[in-house]
């Protein structure tokens, strides 16, 4: 008992600095839907409600056609293009009749248990070389592909995305590894001509770079070995180029990491870009389009199968939210995550840890871990949620208890309290 209370006290200093970085990064989703719906409200825009959205707890929120939502039962991915031949490539993703008359191949493709959906704009005429912005999702412009990306992301909480976009007249596969919050953007085709904020991402420093969490050397490999005519490579030391097309990778890459929790239900494990040669044909594109969904499912089957979420004991409530402790199997090297979801919002949040199983009545609920060697006050974020990472595996074997106790005002003690969750630490 000595050796795991030592252990535990040993994760307090570390766990004490995550709660300091948790609520800040998990501002994000919060903070996504309020710069959206900061836009909507501008004085300088029309005092009604735009068309096609709706008031919600005072807030503009923009209602989405059934087709942009996830079949129940199966996770999504998502895909973007932009110029052709990357709209053309995807098309049968679509799953609008309009633009995709000849029907969506998407649902459950190939009986990979994934729901494949693309998103793009159309072009006049479609084999255009120069293009302008386009019409409808997505258009190559920085207001309109931000407006449109996080209503459709959030509304299909996609497991993958891969943003595509034309490059130059080759027939290159360029499969990009950084991303930057830029304050510098090549100008688009309507006013405003740069983006609204610059940088986009309020959240991190302007320049920060995101990585690409796509299995790119995979992709590379698959795409090559196709024999198909296509030269696939990794760019790690460019970037996306400044324009429509960085500005659409950043927002795949900046989407996945607000939900790149394993422990979140709407994990978000892989996204990133692609840059696609002009000169290669519509079918060769689809080919290699394929082949890359292809090999981001197989990526992602493997991420799932080795990612062990600990055990749910229960004892949950009075309300709603729950914790998840997922990962790595806490052996040494192994680490995890824990997020607690579905809590008031901007609420107090105490997370208690210990190693004795003892559920004892306090405040309206059953509080497991008593008594507790960790204590750790923390807040949630707009959404409702808590993430802490980097829970250290080891030093076992010995099990420790887990569960959140928070402030929730709608209970009749004014406390509400997470499941309880056993970790088990491994040697």
């Amino acid at each position: 008992m000595t050796r795991r209370f030592a252990f535990l006290l040993s994760l307090a200093s570390g766990w004490l600095l995550l709660s300091w970085t948790a609520s800040t990064a998990l501002a994000q989703p919060g903070d996504v839907t309020r710069r959206r719906v900061q836009v909507l409200e501008d004085p300088s825009m029309a005092p009604q409600i735009p068309a096609g959205f709706t008031l919600t707890q005072g807030r503009a929120v923009q209602m989405l056609p059934s087709s942009y939502r996830a079949s129940a039962g199966r996770p999504a991915i998502l895909l973007t293009g932009y110029w052709p031949p990357t709209n053309e490539m995807v098309r049968r993703f679509s799953p609008s009749p309009t633009q995709n008359p000849q029907g969506w191949i998407g649902s459950d493709w190939e009986g990979r248990g994934y729901d494949i959906y693309a998103y793009f704009p159309e072009f006049v005429p479609p084999n255009c070389n120069n293009c302008g912005k386009g019409n409808g999702d997505l258009e190559v412009d920085y207001q309109d592909t931000s407006q449109d990306f996080w209503p459709i992301a959030e509304a299909l909480k996609p497991i993958a995305i891969i943003t595509f976009s034309r490059a130059f007249p080759n027939h290159d596969w360029e499969v990009e590894m950084n991303q930057y919050n830029r304050t510098s953007w090549w100008p688009d085709y309507q006013a405003p001509t740069t983006p609204t904020p610059s940088p986009p991402d309020a959240t991190v420093p302007a320049q920060r770079k995101r990585l690409s969490a796509l299995p790119v050397q995979d992709i590379v490999n698959a795409v090559n070995n196709a024999g198909i005519g296509v030269n696939a490579f990794i760019c790690f030391s460019g970037d996306g180029g400044g324009f429509l097309s960085e500005f659409m990778a950043y927002h795949g890459v900046w989407y996945q990491s607000i939900y790149g929790s394993p422990a979140f239900p709407d994990w978000c494990i892989a996204a990133g870009h692609v840059h696609v040669g002009s000169a290669m044909t519509w079918a060769t594109a689809q080919q290699a389009a394929e082949i890359t969904v292809r090999t981001v499912i197989q990526y992602v089957d493997s991420v799932i199968v080795n990612t062990v979420c600990q055990t749910d004991l229960g004892f949950g409530g009075p309300g709603t939210a729950r914790l998840e402790i997922c990962g790595d199997a806490l052996t040494a090297g192994g680490t995890a995550e824990a997020a607690l979801i579905d809590a008031p919002p901007n609420s107090i949040a105490v997370l208690a840890a210990g190693t004795t199983f003892n559920p004892s009545p306090w405040r309206g609920g059953l509080l497991v871990p008593t008594p507790a060697t960790l204590v750790l006050a923390t807040s949630t974020d707009a959404s409702g949620r808590v993430r802490l990472t980097g829970i250290p595996g080891g030093n076992g074997p010995f099990s420790a208890y887990a569960q959140y106790a928070y402030l929730d005002l709608s209970q009749p003690l004014g406390v509400g309290f997470s499941n309880a969750v056993r970790i088990d630490f491994l040697p």
